[in-house]
């Protein structure tokens, strides 16, 4: 009778959370449908704009490093050719960053599964926040201690941009899991609020043109003070957006209502919160979705690798067009460049939803063109870089960008939060960002030491790999319903997995080598696995308690259980 009235409890449990979820729904549904067509745009406007207004504040500061250097070059002359200065202080503060960044992924990718969407996305706006206070602010008795400070202060701010890519990746894919309008465009609402990025890249580069034609800095002879102005008064600008964005964060955002459901559904199964459960979950994750994991995070890897390449162009082709090119024309340049680049995102947007395009293929068509423009590049690498083929070289500068973008720049964003579990969406997504931008760091010590036409070779082989990769460890969950994943990684939680036989283990949704591993062997299109599984869930909720609790000794060792070859730690 007891055992009866647990079970009930436990029912009752998941229906409340399922009640919550359909709730937000409703709500979210109401906001998108409003009948004004006016309002209704901007309402549309918002819900990417507001959600994606962390990525524009991340991009605004990192790309300012880049879009800054020529003019510290010019005010700090004597610092940045090493004279009582670190030699290659460029590369010092973008490593420096690049650092910080990688630790917020892993760090905060991590305690945002633990802690919740909301106080996630709030720590990584105050980290963010801070940074920025202590960038404007750097200073020093000599410009050795001046830069000294801006470098460290660069890894307090990258702890947070790390933070913010799992964060926003996952509550723009849980906010279109929770919303019935928004289901059939989750690609397109992700990478929307991804576009912002190319937004914050474009503006950083505008305002800082602004500043330096408000002092008339045009061309040589530079004045050192409007310069000082210019990099302190940008980097303020950026502050703004950055403080408004923690204030919205911390008195209106509310908790992603799909997270909340899981957590709810994991603690009526018992256990969730019992010693050594985490360390079960991890072991379920690395056994059951190793090939996802690694699939995204090397493709990430490949991809900031061979974006290294788009990079070289720039500064190669405006020396051949102007040799004597002054600091707001290289701007200006740069300006042109993100704007062609942006244009990518919204193809990215408004076609990755779409059944004849989708996650997959969109990758591998911008990794295939990658793999052609560089290959281009470096077996024509003297020639383009003559005047003669110098609107050549352009073209394929402006190229690579647009491809980037409307390829993998924008799906390894958005699928290692589509390819994880709720509960360990974060992290995931984490872990695959943090593998991502170590390629970026690989790509600037190996581009170091090779030439130019080398560095062409090895970008166009990582597009090369690229295609391979998707092609063997990425599955297309174009149109699946994310909750469909959730119900597969609650039957593998509860030893069950073999029961499931829903859409997530469609062949059409699965990668080739989970295909060949039988992970879809189990599927019936017409199945009743809803049923079945919820049958399932109530009735091993104690089961999978009692063996939460035998977890609690620190000696575990993992080993396929016997009933539906679930993974469990068990007691040596």
């Amino acid at each position: 009778m007891a055992g009866l009235d647990a079970e009930k409890a436990h029912e009752k449990s998941l229906h409340h959370a399922e009640d919550s979820l359909a709730s937000a729904v409703k709500d979210e549904n109401e906001e998108v449908q409003h009948r004004n067509p006016i309002v209704r745009f901007f309402l549309f406007l918002a819900s990417f704009m507001i959600p994606g207004l962390g990525m524009f504040c991340e991009a605004y500061f990192v790309f300012a490093v880049g879009n800054l250097s020529a003019l510290w070059k010019v005010e700090y002359k004597n610092c940045w050719k090493g004279i009582g200065c670190p030699v290659k202080l460029s590369e010092s503060i973008t490593y420096t960053q690049v650092c910080g960044i990688i630790f917020g992924q892993l760090f905060l990718g991590f305690f945002a599964d633990r802690i919740g969407r909301k106080w996630g996305s709030v720590t990584t706006a105050a980290t963010m926040v801070v940074g920025a206070i202590l960038i404007i602010s750097s200073a020093g008795n000599t410009e050795r201690a001046l830069w000294a400070m801006f470098t460290a202060v660069q890894f307090i701010f990258g702890i947070g941009v790390g933070g913010e890519y799992p964060v926003a990746s996952t509550s723009a894919n849980e906010r279109a899991e929770s919303s019935a309008a928004l289901q059939k465009r989750r690609g397109e609402t992700v990478v929307l609020v991804f576009s912002m990025q190319g937004w914050g890249n474009l503006v950083n580069t505008a305002v800082i043109i602004a500043i330096m034609a408000g002092y008339h800095q045009y061309g040589a002879p530079y004045s050192n003070h409007a310069l000082e102005v210019t990099w302190r008064l940008s980097y303020a600008i950026g502050l703004i957006p950055l403080i408004g964005i923690l204030l919205y964060r911390t008195f209106r955002l509310r908790e992603s209502a799909v997270w909340t459901k899981k957590r709810e559904a994991l603690q009526a199964m018992g256990g969730s919160e019992a010693k050594g459960v985490q360390w079960r979950k991890f072991g379920l994750l690395m056994y059951y979705y190793w090939h996802r994991n690694f699939g995204t995070a090397m493709s990430w890897f490949v991809w900031d690798f061979a974006f290294y390449g788009n990079k070289l162009f720039q500064g190669t082709f405006i020396k051949i067009i102007n040799p004597s090119a002054s600091l707001i024309q290289v701007l200006e340049w740069t300006l042109l460049n993100s704007s062609v680049a942006l244009v990518g995102y919204y193809f990215a947007a408004f076609t990755v939803d779409k059944p004849w395009m989708g996650r997959m293929r969109m990758q591998v068509m911008g990794f295939a063109w990658m793999f052609v423009l560089f290959l281009i590049c470096a077996v024509h690498y003297d020639q383009l870089r003559t005047p003669k083929y110098i609107h050549t070289f352009q073209f394929l500068y402006y190229f690579s960008s647009f491809w980037g973008q409307f390829g993998p720049n924008a799906t390894t964003w958005l699928l290692p939060a589509e390819l994880a579990p709720t509960e360990l969406r974060s992290m995931c997504h984490g872990f695959s960002a943090a593998v991502g931008k170590a390629g970026a760091l690989v790509a600037g010590v190996v581009f170091g030491l090779v030439d130019g036409r080398t560095k062409f070779w090895i970008s166009a082989f990582c597009g090369l790999a690229g295609v391979i990769l998707t092609l063997i460890t990425i599955p297309d969950v174009t149109g699946l319903d994310l909750r469909e994943g959730d119900k597969r990684w609650l039957a593998i939680l509860d030893g069950h997995h073999h029961l499931y036989h829903g859409d997530a283990i469609k062949p059409r949704h699965l990668s080739l080598i989970e295909r060949l591993l039988g992970y879809g062997k189990n599927y019936q299109a017409d199945s009743s696995s809803d049923v079945q599984y919820s049958a399932t869930t109530t009735s091993s909720s104690a089961a999978m308690a009692k063996r939460a609790a035998e977890m609690s000794s620190p000696k575990q060792s993992f080993k396929k259980q016997n009933s539906g070859n679930a993974i469990i730690p068990v007691t040596n």
